[in-house]
């Protein structure tokens, strides 16, 4: 099919088949995706885009007890060279119920309804990297260099020089990932299912500028490649339950919790424990880990300022943030920021409800929650007093003040106070570089449990939905 200026293509071939108590079934299908844009500043992305996919599943069944699953993807990717242009991803999965064997007795069933135990294992490749398309070619840009002169005195005509945007390497392939899956399904009394799945992944082929190497060789931009690693580990819980109270009166609850963390196995950094500052590394850390300075207090006088580490990030007076100098260097700058906190993505999201129901009357509520984040206030941007300007519709200069916030204006340092563990700097009209550094004490706990919705339903009587020709769903 072809709609608009994007052309897909598929087709899928299935197969099915039961022998007696063996179940098999297998599907193949192909993909050729392309799509167009008639409107992109460059000419590598205004070129089609394209892809090719091949994907099959083969499926093994044996009395509804032991199971097996075989998956491939076969795909082509534009973005890399043809040495590295075709990954093959396969996985393969292995399942068994053992509450449909023979020994599993009905008396045991009463109480263990369902039980079934499965595990997988596979490759997952992914070649959207990054926002550079082809990555096997040079990209060079007309009249986007510096500029030179001609002539015996450079007096001559002004000429602007190439720009190389991106450096050619063939060797840039697929992100790979390599995930298995433990998992089990338990049903108790014909009323509970409880689903657990442990999981772990470890990518490979991350792809990153090698920033050193390109300062080191004076090349015009940074180079990349796949050097990256990261692994990954977690949990998922679900848990739902039903119940018949009496003939009228049914109770329905859920409830899921999941835990996930990853962190980078090898980043491309400077040697950090050579320069002593093992603390900047990314090595062992989350992959969303935040790093800033701690602030210690506020400055309370000059004489504190004098007898305290210089600041590298513009002038700062009494009133302002205190930061500590982590190295001892008599100087706080990069190299004095942290790990602050938890990850800005949380590592546990869980929620649970419940639905409860008496004749055509029913009500149900939900929560959802979240733990193990943070994140950080923008002073920046909630500084008080502070102009900046914008256009409008008209394309007029409107000037607007940020105003002061309430917490703001409750606990802020002072000349009359000097309170050095106030929680917001000395007031000013003017942005102060110094105090809108990402440190600890604008940092704030991303954990949060909120009431997501409830919901009261009613189901007309079929004598009245009858009379209007209307049927009831529920």
């Amino acid at each position: 099919k072809n709609v608009s200026n994007v052309f897909y293509a598929e087709g899928a071939i299935n197969y099915n088949r039961i022998f007696g108590k063996h179940g098999i079934s297998g599907l193949f299908v192909g993909t050729v995706r392309q799509s167009l844009s008639g409107n992109e500043p460059t000419l590598f992305e205004s070129l089609p885009k394209r892809n090719l996919g091949l994907a099959g599943r083969f499926t093994y069944d044996f009395n509804n007890r032991y199971l097996g699953e075989f998956n491939f993807g076969y795909n082509g990717s534009e973005n890399f060279d043809k040495g590295h242009r075709w990954g093959f991803f396969p996985s393969v999965g292995l399942g068994w119920i053992p509450s449909n064997e023979s020994f599993w007795t009905s008396n045991l069933k009463k109480v263990i309804s369902k039980l079934k135990i499965r595990g997988t294992y596979g490759l997952v490749g992914n070649d959207e990297i990054s926002n550079q398309r082809f990555f096997y070619l040079s990209e060079v840009l007309p009249g986007r260099g510096r500029e030179f002169r001609t002539g015996y005195d450079f007096n001559g005509i002004k000429r602007s020089g190439m720009e190389i945007k991106t450096y050619a390497n063939p060797n840039i392939g697929w992100e790979i990932a390599r995930k298995s899956n433990i998992g089990l399904e338990l049903g108790l009394f014909n009323k509970m299912e409880l689903l657990i799945d442990l999981y772990k992944e470890e990518r490979t082929n991350i792809l990153q500028s090698r920033s050193d190497i390109s300062t080191e060789m004076g090349l015009w931009n940074q180079s990349m490649s796949n050097v990256g690693k990261a692994k990954g580990h977690g949990i998922d819980v679900s848990l739902d339950y039903q119940h018949s109270i009496t003939q009228d009166l049914w109770l329905v609850g859920r409830a899921n919790f999941t835990y996930a963390k990853s962190t980078y196995l090898y980043y491309e950094e400077p040697d950090y424990a050579q320069l002593q500052a093992s603390w900047l590394s990314r090595k062992g850390n989350a992959i969303s880990q935040q790093w800033g300075l701690v602030a210690e207090r506020l400055f309370i006088d000059w004489d504190d300022i004098a007898n305290s580490p210089r600041q590298d990030y513009g002038e700062y007076i009494p009133g302002d943030i205190k930061y500590k100098d982590i190295n001892k260097d008599g100087v706080v700058n990069d190299m004095d920021r942290v790990p602050l906190g938890y990850p800005t993505t949380p590592e546990v999201n869980y929620g649970f409800g419940f639905s409860l129901g008496y004749k055509n009357i029913d009500f149900s509520a939900f929560f959802q929650g979240s733990a193990r984040s943070s994140f950080w206030i923008d002073a920046s941007a909630m500084s008080p007093f502070t102009r900046r300007t914008r256009k409008d519709e008209n394309d007029k200069t409107l000037v607007m003040e940020t105003g002061l916030a309430q917490f703001i204006a409750d606990n802020y340092w002072s000349e009359l106070t000097q309170n050095p563990d106030a929680y917001w700097p000395r007031l000013s009209n003017t942005v102060i570089s110094n105090n809108v550094q990402r440190n600890s004490k604008f940092m704030e706990k991303g954990g949060f449990l909120r009431f997501k919705s409830a919901e009261i339903g009613y189901v007309l009587p079929s004598k009245l939905l009858n009379k209007i020709n209307l049927n009831s769903y529920m």
